[in-house]
């Protein structure tokens, strides 16, 4: 389970303090999960399928299907809603690829920090 949840987050481009944030635990429980040092909490896996739209089996190292029927049909939603996009990115050499991804985090976290301070004026 360590190096699946590590690949996942690396893929991703996420840093620990951002997944851990978004799963609601410490970057330190995260990087014990990572390093299988601690046993995950059932509720903590769930979130994290949840979160890479993968199986707990897959995380688990039970299986090695990322996604169930369910989980697939809503990549494939996704792909096809943002198909031109991905098209595009595809295309960029790995430099620029990187440079978007981070523009898009960083734009991403702009927004939650906008919608969480919006919640609490209201």
């Amino acid at each position: 389970m360590e190096s699946r949840i590590k690949q996942l987050r690396q893929k991703r481009g996420v840093i620990q303090e951002i997944l851990a944030a978004e799963l609601g635990i410490t970057q330190q429980m995260l990087s014990k999960y990572e390093r299988d040092i601690t046993l995950i909490k059932v509720d903590i896996l769930k979130k994290i399928a949840a979160y890479f739209n993968v199986t707990t089996d897959y995380l688990l190292g039970v299986s090695d299907v990322k996604r169930d029927i369910k989980g697939q049909m809503k990549v494939n939603e996704t792909l096809d809603a943002y198909y031109d996009l991905v098209e595009v990115y595809k295309d960029l050499d790995p430099y620029d690829q990187e440079m978007m991804w981070s523009i898009i985090q960083t734009v991403k976290k702009t927004s939650d920090k906008r919608k969480k301070d919006n919640m609490q004026t209201q």
